[in-house]
């Protein structure tokens, strides 16, 4: 959470340091609450089931034929408002980042996944899901350096009551050596629509990869910061026959009110071998998430 976004809606003439001195007497739930509640004007959505879509392939023609490899590196990052892809693009160039198979991105739009892309030589897919204030896009998108062969946006129920802001879901399946993976890129919806609306998004993201195969990965901010929610999140995809594949990693947010844990990886069918958070600076108040699969064979 920004500083001056808190500062932006400090009451007519209020001075900045008594304003703050008052606002660190509050609930960090509470301080959610003032941001999500007056920190933008109604949302311009996209609510046409098929885009606007965006896509394009990067990758490097193989001199050979590609082997089966013997794991899978997904990364989950919400860039916040794609605003530093310069910064974005050298975490994704360092290890453990660079050994990424399949990156889930939130809060991008098209040039900056295109950009991203590019430097890093994949494949990609991305769906705006509404329009900023600024006029720029605001989605998810996944890359990958294994070919896509499908993808479609999910709407994603309970609207923000307060912007009406849309989130939704990408889904891609990626041919792995011939065999297809399922993949979701998630951004949930902040706090504001209540526990049980984030639970009914995560449970419509399942529902829509139930029947595609016994390989999947869903990946993205989940917007879990009230108390309670990271814990019925994963009992629910838990009931669901996913694992927590990024159990563990800690807090994924750095806010005003300390860290939070927001971004997670679920999976079926993938056994974890290592997974992390690379806390270095890349861009965002969010921290990249990061886990290696082992591959079957």
């Amino acid at each position: 959470m920004r500083l001056s976004l808190l500062l932006a809606h400090a009451p007519p003439g209020a001075r900045p340091l008594v304003y703050l001195r008052r606002l660190r007497g509050m609930s960090p739930w509470m301080l959610l609450l003032l941001v999500f509640l007056t920190g933008c004007p109604l949302a311009e959505n996209y609510t046409d089931e098929e885009g606007p879509r965006y896509g394009g392939d990067h990758r490097i023609p193989a001199a050979g034929p590609e082997e089966a490899p013997s794991s899978l590196t997904v990364v989950t990052f919400n860039l916040s408002f794609a605003e530093h892809v310069t910064e974005a693009i050298t975490a994704f160039k360092r290890s453990p980042l660079a050994d990424a198979d399949i990156i889930a991105m939130q809060e991008m739009d098209a040039p900056a996944v295109d950009r991203i892309a590019r430097e890093l030589g994949m494949t990609y897919v991305y769906y705006p899901a509404s329009v900023q204030v600024d006029g720029g896009d605001f989605g998810n998108a996944l890359l990958s350096r294994w070919p896509i062969t499908a993808d479609r946006k999910l709407h994603l129920p309970h609207d923000d009551p307060y912007h009406q802001r849309r989130r939704i879901a990408v889904i891609a399946t990626v041919d792995v050596h011939g065999t297809p993976v399922e993949l979701v890129s998630v951004h949930n919806s902040t706090p504001i629509v209540g526990l049980g609306g984030r639970l009914d998004q995560a449970e419509a993201i399942i529902d829509a990869v139930d029947a595609s195969g016994p390989l999947r990965v869903i990946a993205g901010d989940f917007n879990t910061s009230d108390p309670g929610s990271q814990g019925q999140t994963v009992k629910l995809f838990s009931k669901r026959n996913f694992q927590w594949a990024s159990e563990g990693v800690g807090d994924t947010v750095d806010s005003v009110i300390g860290g939070l844990p927001l971004d997670y990886v679920f999976s079926q069918g993938l056994p974890v071998l290592e997974r992390g958070v690379d806390r270095r600076p890349a861009g965002s108040d969010h921290h990249p998430v990061w886990v290696r699969f082992a591959w079957p064979r």
